[in-house]
């Protein structure tokens, strides 16, 4: 595993399709596998101009259930269907690194991020998410992976 160097950037609000559900972390790979297929789907069926690779933001997260969305980035906004939801993701100012290795080992980037803000005087607004920078279809080997994990930070 590793971890970049954190640091802030301003983003623009950021149009997604998301499903949201509560999860059982160890149930997480299902979730994402199904949400993640059903997202790309509706996107390619009514054309939509995907974004990138899909991301997870944790609404909710403790011992027992969490509270997950499996989140797809389009370049414009568009509007949701049944469980798929529209929105946008935090824009303005966010703590970023990059995570090279395994998803089971994500939480300690998250660490990372989590001490780097409480050490440099900033407050969390709002969920966190992973965009998944490299896909494991293309890429088979985790040290390959790439992920990006954003804080979002008040101004």
């Amino acid at each position: 595993m590793s971890t970049s160097e954190v640091t802030v950037r301003v983003i623009d609000a950021q149009p997604i399709l998301y499903i949201r559900r509560d999860v059982v972390p160890t149930q997480l790979q299902a979730f994402y596998s199904e949400c993640f297929q059903k997202l790309f789907g509706y996107g390619m069926q009514k054309g939509l101009a995907i974004a990138g690779n899909p991301m997870a933001r944790y609404i909710r997260t403790g011992l027992g259930i969490w509270t997950v969305d499996a989140v797809l980035p389009l370049n414009e906004p568009a509007a949701g269907e049944g469980e798929m939801e529209a929105g946008f993701l935090h824009g303005g100012a966010v703590a970023v690194a990059t995570h090279g290795g395994t998803y089971e080992s994500l939480p300690e980037t998250h660490a990372v991020i989590e001490s780097w803000v409480r050490n440099n005087g900033h407050q969390v607004l709002g969920e966190n998410w992973e965009w998944y920078i490299t896909d494991p279809g293309q890429h088979p080997d985790p040290a390959d992976w790439k992920t990006e994990v954003y804080w979002p930070l008040a101004e």
